[in-house]
């Protein structure tokens, strides 16, 4: 008998069974996209380094070198595997100019990162093509790093033209460079890849010898001691140094990102996917309590009838799994846009699609368990219950509370990524980039001159500050010394000094620096110190040793998120670099005064608004999260109509008597309707205020978590601003989309005939 039934019920119950399909396939879809995201990030990444191999340890360096030190140093060093210099030549934006089609002529002044031109290497640090093949240049022929194209419109067939000093080359653009270490605006630093001839011919007549200094080793996590042992001598170190693991995550950091919010959906889906499960079933039994009563009657096990609606949900999860995972593998193309064109192309292993398969597989044991666990009502109902007075298997069970824990589940779900997301692109973000907030960055490049650079930097804006367009000035002297961690052994420090260095962090204990002996450390310099708040940290200063005490610890993404700050001037060491922080007058500086600054200051200095410099630092990472923020918005007016509709249905069905006599009464349909929108409008819109609530107060440390997860030197993040767009305009398009599906669902009002349910 239970078979009959069990064949019958899909031809009885299309909307119900269509539903709870959509819904498994939703699941699995999100499921397997979330797996597929993260395998393949980390299988793009690995695999293009196999052939790029970038460096384990990372010294860039300006100025003039003693290769010979070098080779000293590194050919006794123990687990050595191989080492190499390689030379670069560094120009400015505003000496390359990109000839787009013939009519379109622009140049790359705009620019944030710092533009390079290299040669190809031989075996290490390979600069490769899409498919990850070695890129091989001819004369007059020029690679363009992939990452520019997030910004700029550059195509294969294009002209640039070089033009620095008395120095003009055009080259055309032949291919695109895949750069295993310079992937991400995060580097700060990009290359384009010249022939061998042509490097040689501009290789010190233009621009600045910049090299990188490159070491491998037989064990990757060698390079932290590296550095270390490299500090300590007197080797070239004038800029910036990084390890392998910091490239890494660098390279990783944009669709990191996506993939964390991914998880964040897939998280609160998997909750409310439970809560949709159980009142999906209850929906059903609920319309064949008869049927189930009459087959207790005659005597079917629990077992029997428990089988018989299992059977139903398995064959409705298997296609949902095959329906959810071509959808995921569809949807591949697009959630592996950003890491094609920055990794290259990397199809999809039969490793990992197998892996999907086992994700099908989880989620379909999850579902069955908790479907059984679910359908345990059946046993307790009673044939009194079902065939004589009829008690609800979800009377008092779906209230409107459910539309209200709904609600405040997607409602937090579509609104902490856009929060998020919005953080990022306020200025405010500085923050967390070890900077205080102003209007404008100036920075004083290390090289050549730096001190002659600074000064001409100084007079021009205290002449401004004279004629009121600058209305104050911050100028922080950025030094590396080696400091002493709890173990005894020296860490390359990055400290930026002077008056007021520190102020306006975000701290995650303590604060800025008020005295000569004090210094804040960034969170991963902590870390890497084994410092905490009160502990004393010993600094090494032209081989003399310098005692200070830990003020505070700030979160700081930049410079590898190992960073101090200190008013102690550390006269003694050369300057890296001096940063300006500038507040202006709106009324008397604009684009057109700031480039002109750019002209009287000239090469090795570099000026941009905040917002533009975060712009072009952090934009490929806001742009995917921006897009995963859309996905989850989209999924959140899915899971709307999914919810409300499922409700709705129950409630029909288990109310039917209830909505006949009121059309027994002469209610008009319009006004029963407005009678089911009324509390469901009610109980979604508390649920939308607790849900901004929750996003508002409580998001930012779910958000906090996922990044000290990923260790990257935020390790509490707070959203910096509330837009109206996003805390109201957002919760009131869900509220409407919640009242179009309540009144579609209430036109199975007009269908419930009264007879038959009052002669019951």
């Amino acid at each position: 008998m239970y078979k009959k039934l069990f064949i019958n019920d899909f031809k009885k119950n299309p909307w119900n069974n269509l539903i709870l399909l959509l819904f498994m396939a939703l699941s699995v879809t999100l499921g397997v996209a979330v797996f597929f995201v993260s395998s393949q990030l980390f299988t793009s990444i690995s695999t293009m380094y196999e052939t790029a191999k970038p460096p384990h340890f990372l010294q860039m360096h300006k100025g003039e070198l003693n290769q010979a030190d070098i080779d000293a140093f590194n050919s006794t060093y123990p687990g050595m595997e191989h080492w190499q210099t390689v030379p670069m030549i560094d120009v400015y934006g505003d000496e390359i100019t990109i000839l787009h089609k013939e009519s379109e002529l622009y140049s790359l002044a705009d620019c944030r990162l710092d533009i390079s031109l290299v040669k190809q290497n031989q075996e290490y640090d390979v600069l490769l093509n899409e498919n990850r093949k070695p890129l091989e240049i001819k004369k007059g022929e020029i690679g363009v790093p992939v990452i520019l194209l997030e910004k700029y419109q550059i195509e294969i067939g294009d002209v640039i033209w070089l033009q620095s000093g008395d120095v003009k080359k055009e080259f055309a653009v032949t291919e695109f460079v895949y750069d295993g270490q310079m992937n991400s605006t995060l580097c700060s630093s990009t290359r384009f890849l010249l022939s061998d001839e042509d490097f040689a011919e501009l290789f010190g007549n233009i621009g600045e010898t910049e090299y990188l200094i490159e070491a491998y080793f037989k064990d990757s996590s060698m390079a932290t001691d590296y550095q270390t042992a490299y500090e300590q001598k007197d080797l070239p170190k004038d800029g910036q140094a990084i390890t392998y693991v910091m490239i890494f995550l660098l390279s990783a950091m944009t669709d990191i990102m996506m993939a964390m919010v991914f998880l964040l959906v897939g998280i609160l889906l998997i909750v409310i996917a439970l809560m949709v499960l159980r009142y999906t079933i209850l929906t059903t039994i609920e319309e064949d309590k008869r049927e189930i009563g009459t087959m207790k009657a005659v005597g079917v096990p629990y077992v029997g009838i428990r089988k018989l609606y299992l059977d139903k949900v398995r064959i409705l999860m298997i296609f949902g799994c095959v329906i959810g995972y071509f959808a995921a593998f569809c949807m591949s193309n697009f959630l592996f846009d950003h890491m094609s064109r920055t990794f290259g192309k990397q199809p999809l292993s039969i490793g990992t699609l197998m892996l999907g398969v086992f994700v099908c597989v989880v989620i379909y044991g999850i579902i069955l368990f908790f479907a059984g666990r679910v359908l345990k009502q059946i046993r307790r109902a009673t044939i009194v219950d079902t065939l004589v007075t009829e008690k609800s298997f979800g009377k008092g069970q779906n209230g409107y509370r459910l539309i209200g824990l709904f609600m405040v589940l997607v409602s937090f779900l579509t609104i902490v990524p856009n929060l998020m997301v919005s953080t990022m692109k306020e200025k405010e973000f500085m923050t967390y980039m070890g900077s205080s907030v102003h209007d404008i960055l100036l920075e004083v490049e290390q090289g050549e001159g730096i001190e002659e650079r600074k000064n001409g930097a100084q007079a021009l804006l205290e002449n401004e500050v004279k004629n009121d367009a600058v209305t104050n000035y911050t100028v922080f002297r950025k030094v590396r010394l080696q400091a002493m961690d709890s173990e005894g052994e020296l860490q390359g420090i990055h400290i930026d000094t002077g008056e007021g260095a520190g102020d306006g962090l975000q701290y995650v204990s303590g604060g800025n620096p008020k005295n000569e002996t004090d210094i804040a450390l960034s969170c991963l310099m902590a870390q890497s110190l084994g410092k905490k708040l009160g502990d004393e940290v010993l600094l090494i200063e032209n081989h003399e040793v310098q005692t200070f005490y830990v003020c505070g610890i700030y979160q700081d993404v930049t410079s590898g998120g190992r960073t101090a700050k200190a008013i102690h001037d550390f006269k003694g060491t050369e300057a890296e670099k001096y940063d300006f922080l500038i507040d202006v007058n709106a009324a008397k500086i604009g684009e057109q005064q700031i480039e002109g600054w750019r002209q009287v200051l000239g090469k090795g200095v570099s000026i941009e608004y905040m917002e533009e410099f975060l712009g072009q630092t952090l934009g490929g990472i806001t742009i995917q999260v921006q897009t995963a923020a859309m996905i989850a918005f989209w999924i959140g007016i899915g899971l709307i109509i999914l919810i409300a509709a499922l409700f709705l249905k129950l409630r029909m069905v288990s109310e039917a008597n209830f909505f006949a006599v009121k059309k027994a009464m002469g209610i008009p349909y319009q006004q029963i309707c407005l009678q089911e929108l009324y509390p469901i409008l009610k109980a979604g819109g508390a649920g939308c205020v607790i849900g901004i609530f929750l996003s508002v107060f409580f998001g930012d440390d779910v958000v906090s978590m996922m990044f000290a997860v990923l260790g990257l030197g935020i390790e509490k993040l707070k959203f910096l601003s509330l837009p109206i767009e996003i805390c109201v305009l957002i919760p009131i398009l869900l509220l409407l989309v919640l009242s179009a599906v309540t009144c579609l669902a209430c036109r199975q009002i007009k269908g419930i005939m009264i007879a038959e349910h009052l002669n019951e």
